[in-house]
């Protein structure tokens, strides 16, 4: 019952907004490049979202655009003032911060025109959803007078055919260390937090090397995971232009936040997105030691990670 009110409400909300979107969309002037943050699932690409969207002056895609999700330029508008006051306070769970305006990975948005699976070069992908994506973040640009900046790990692997839907984007690669980051997989897929498994068992993005994976313990599976994804998004990037790319250490990220901020200051500015300072954030964040999974589990994951990184 309580779900069909919140559909009921959602549909009544899309209506009501349309009108707002159509014109919100229609706006004219130009924009900074959009800015996406990529990496594999549990590396700390949700800390860096927060992180910026803190520091400094973006537009992004709020909760409140997200669950408004035919309408995101509108629930923008409309809750302007949440999304305007917030600030991070630094824990999310799987991903998700809480508030109206806490920033959102967008996923029901992004699945209009883009579904989540396998790696793609954009071939086949229709001009038509080219325009309504690039008008789409350049609303969001235009409406607070701010670069669009979007965190969601299931672009990682079609940067190719967003080359071709933004061409000026520039990307930042959120890296952790390859067993802390499958141990952090293995955990979340075992307690059932974050996305639904899909495509073979595959938790959240499929790299190119999946098929090769399928069936595997999870264990595996997370390993390839990490170092599929990194392997993608390199590939690709070498097709688009290293320029377009800026790495970012995890532990290095969590030791230094202020710095590492700095550094991707600089590196937007170059791109032709300079930022605007907005909240202060803390000067460093707890790293904790990767707790160790059993025995089995960690043989299992030294035999992947030898195995994808041998010549």
């Amino acid at each position: 019952m309580k779900r069909l009110a919140i559909s009921l409400a959602r549909t009544a909300g899309h209506a009501a907004m349309w009108p707002l979107e159509q014109l919100l969309l229609r706006s004219q002037g130009d924009t900074p490049p959009p800015v996406f943050i990529i990496g594999a699932p549990r590396s700390g690409t949700s800390l860096l979202y927060e992180l910026m969207i803190t520091r400094y002056h973006f537009s992004y895609m709020s909760n409140a655009s997200h669950r408004f999700f035919r309408t995101p330029l509108a629930a923008s508008k409309v809750f302007a003032g949440k999304i305007g006051a917030w600030r991070g306070n630094f824990t999310s769970r799987y991903g998700h911060i809480e508030g109206w305006g806490a920033p959102n990975e967008g996923g029901w948005i992004w699945l209009r025109w883009l579904p989540d699976g396998d790696w793609t070069d954009g071939t086949g992908f229709p001009d038509s959803s080219v325009r309504a994506l690039r008008a789409l973040t350049q609303g969001f640009a235009r409406q607070v007078g701010a670069p669009f900046l979007n965190k969601n790990v299931m672009h990682s692997n079609r940067l190719r055919l967003m080359r071709r839907i933004w061409p000026n984007a520039v990307y930042i690669e959120v890296t952790r260390d390859v067993l802390d980051n499958a141990r952090s997989i293995v955990r979340a897929e075992r307690s059932e937090g974050g996305p639904e498994k899909h495509g073979d068992q595959w938790w959240s993005v499929r790299p190119k090397l999946a098929a090769q994976y399928a069936g595997r313990a999870d264990t595996e599976r997370a390993v390839a995971q990490v170092i599929g994804t990194a392997n993608d998004i390199e590939e690709d990037i070498a097709e688009i232009g290293g320029a377009h790319l800026l790495r970012i250490d995890y532990s290095q990220m969590c030791a230094e936040p202020n710095r590492t901020l700095d550094e991707i200051a600089r590196f937007l500015d170059q791109a032709g997105c300079p930022l605007v300072e907005r909240f202060s954030v803390p000067d460093s964040f707890p790293v904790r030691p990767s707790k160790p999974l059993s025995d089995e589990d960690e043989a299992s994951m030294a035999k992947v990670l030898k195995e994808l990184s041998s010549p």
